[in-house]
């Protein structure tokens, strides 16, 4: 039976929710440290070794580490940009114009090229690259947007110069080791030495038993898909980042051929984001949402994900009992 993965959020990580998350068929609790802390995390860990005591259950945790990406700097407030504004994005870290940004990327005026679209906050606001300068790049907006502090930014087509596996992720996978976590997820893999890297990293800390997995969220990913699910013990196809990478129409059939090259190798997969968004806020999924969950258990994805839906959602529990009614019945039709 495929499992459900459901992503957990410090503010409503309580015992109760917990057990009605778990009771309704969750199978992993998700740890995004991409938001998390190690003090609320700790907390949550508390609580669900508590639950296993007191119910003789084994609860599964996965930690996401998180990921080297490129991110727009701190703002005091947010900024408002209409169609065809132009602005521009500093590497240099000062303050400059007040409608210009900041990025921590150092090399993306040597990276992207002049034509080009850099997309931010997961693909919502999209610029087009009119100049780049060895401490800014130029850009007109394509679309009216409202930039917060630390959007991340993706460059679609770039071959960016970053580590899959930075400092922060070892501290993030040890606090895993400490905290006997089951699965230790890495973003943006884009090779099998990735994977290589990180599972020595457990080996070397003693801890070669807890499971890896490789999200798959750009080109690169897709291309080495079967180099990288024989390095790993899991691969999850990470919808969000791939629609931003690359063309949105192609995310189903990449789906299919991650799923299909990752069983050759006899691995396990996951299936993520944006499964039953529309019920963050609503009690019923859309029809396009029950299709989506539907044929990810056609295709044989070992597992599937809710993100925001059970993190910040408004139905937690409805949304992992929904996502299981869905599950039965493709199985049923199996």
């Amino acid at each position: 039976m495929t499992g459900i993965i459901a992503t957990l959020w410090p503010a409503s990580a309580n015992k109760d929710m917990l057990i009605k998350l778990h009771q309704a068929g969750v199978t992993i609790f998700r740890f995004n440290f991409a938001h998390e802390s190690f003090e609320s995390a700790t907390k949550t860990m508390s609580l669900i070794r508590e639950i296993e005591k007191e119910w003789w259950v084994k609860i599964h945790t996965l930690l996401d580490a998180e990921w080297p990406g490129i991110r727009t700097g701190v703002l005091k407030t947010n900024i408002d940009y209409k169609t065809g504004e132009q602005f521009k994005i500093y590497v240099d870290g000062k303050q400059h114009e007040s409608k210009s940004l900041l990025c921590d990327y150092i090399h993306l005026p040597d990276d992207v090229k002049v034509g080009g679209i850099m997309k931010i906050d997961a693909g919502l606001f999209k610029v087009k690259i009119l100049e780049t300068h060895p401490e800014y790049i130029s850009v007109e907006a394509q679309n009216d947007f409202s930039v917060w502090s630390r959007r991340h930014i993706n460059l679609p087509g770039v071959h960016v110069h970053l580590p899959s596996f930075t400092d922060k992720d070892k501290k993030d996978v040890l606090f895993a080791i400490q905290s006997n976590f089951d699965f230790v997820a890495l973003s943006f893999v884009r090779s099998a030495d990735d994977m290589i890297e990180l599972r020595k990293f457990l080996n070397d800390n003693g801890w070669s038993h807890i499971k890896t997995i490789a999200k798959i969220e750009n080109e690169e990913g897709i291309t080495n898909v079967s180099e990288i699910a024989a390095a790993s013990d899991m691969i999850m196809v990470a919808r969000g980042d791939l629609w931003t990478e690359l063309p949105i129409e192609n995310i189903p059939l990449y789906q299919i051929e991650i799923i299909q090259k990752t069983k050759l190798q006899n691995k396990k997969v996951i299936v993520a984001t944006e499964m039953l968004e529309s019920m963050i806020h609503n009690p019923s999924p859309t029809r396009a949402e029950v299709n989506d969950v539907f044929y990810a258990e056609i295709e044989w994805a070992d597992y599937v994900m809710l993100s925001w839906e059970t993190a910040v959602g408004e139905h937690p529990v409805e949304c992992v009992d929904m996502m299981k009614k869905i599950i039965d019945s493709a199985e049923k039709y199996m």
